[in-house]
């Protein structure tokens, strides 16, 4: 029987680690999640990781706890919305999950945007066999990279993906591994309260907004309305918004109702 890599993946943020094991590897099958309904049409969507499938012309399944893939040589998975019940993994051997921290620090939903936030100056990526806990499986691969101080959470997924295609070739699936230091920390799931910089210092709010470029963005209340921000820029490109510490000069952002634009247009549309 022909034996296949699986990848395991359903947003965005999985597509660069997608294109990379499809670079590399003869033939990969990818697991996915089903469509969901959304929008006021409740119109049936389609997730990017089985958008990218389809354009370039790779067979995917959708998840199910009770599948068997007998066909499986290793599974690896990347930003997975799905949590492996332990009767799948005791069904399914040898499944890897590539995190976006250097394990045991940071394990959980978020550890790129918490790296920002708690200012640290370098992060990384850990393949991991994946056990019945979060995060806790043996580690076979580390990889770190620098965080410069005004990094956005886009520059560092970017930096983390370009890695892992750069040393994919050097990951042994086959080791053992190493079990994981006890001395862990762990991150949250962040809520879109989170994203609210209106009652922040003037360096946490700027803080938070390259945290959460992503996932976010973060926003404030500006004539009013609700004003998302981002990015920002250190010249002073208009009055900005005032905080107790100086000014924010946001960048790009969008306001209420409206789409992306530079901070400047906004202005001058409101006036």
């Amino acid at each position: 029987m022909t034996k296949y890599k699986y990848f395991f993946g359903s947003d965005f943020r999985s597509i660069p680690y997608l294109t990379t094991i499809n670079n590399f590897e003869e033939s990969i099958i990818v697991v996915t999640t089903e469509p969901v309904k959304s929008g006021r049409g409740k119109k049936l969507v389609v997730n990017p990781v089985e958008e990218f499938c389809k354009s370039n012309n790779i067979e995917f399944k959708y998840f199910s706890q009770d599948a068997v893939y007998s066909n499986m040589d290793i599974g690896i998975s990347a930003s997975f919305a799905k949590i492996f019940s332990p009767n799948f993994l005791n069904s399914n051997n040898s499944i890897f999950n590539i995190h976006l921290s250097l394990l045991p620090e940071l394990r959980g939903p978020s550890p790129v945007e918490s790296a920002i936030l708690n200012n640290n100056s370098r992060t990384g990526f850990t393949v991991f066999r994946i056990d019945e806990d979060i995060d806790t499986g043996r580690i076979i691969y580390q990889q770190d990279i620098p965080i410069k101080v005004d990094d956005y959470a886009s520059n560092i997924y970017e930096r983390l993906s370009n890695s892992f295609n750069e040393n994919y070739k050097e990951i042994d699936f086959l080791s053992s591994g190493k079990e994981q230091p006890q001395n862990s920390s762990r991150t949250s799931k962040f809520s879109k309260s989170d994203f609210n910089i209106s009652e922040d210092s003037l360096l946490k709010a700027k803080t938070k907004i390259r945290a959460f470029n992503i996932m976010g963005p973060s926003f404030t209340s500006h004539n009013n309305k609700i004003l998302k921000i981002h990015s920002y820029t250190e010249e002073s490109n208009s009055e900005g918004i005032m905080y107790k510490e100086g000014v924010l000069y946001p960048e790009y952002v969008t306001p209420e109702g409206k789409n992306k634009m530079l901070f400047p247009d906004y202005l001058r549309g409101i006036k």
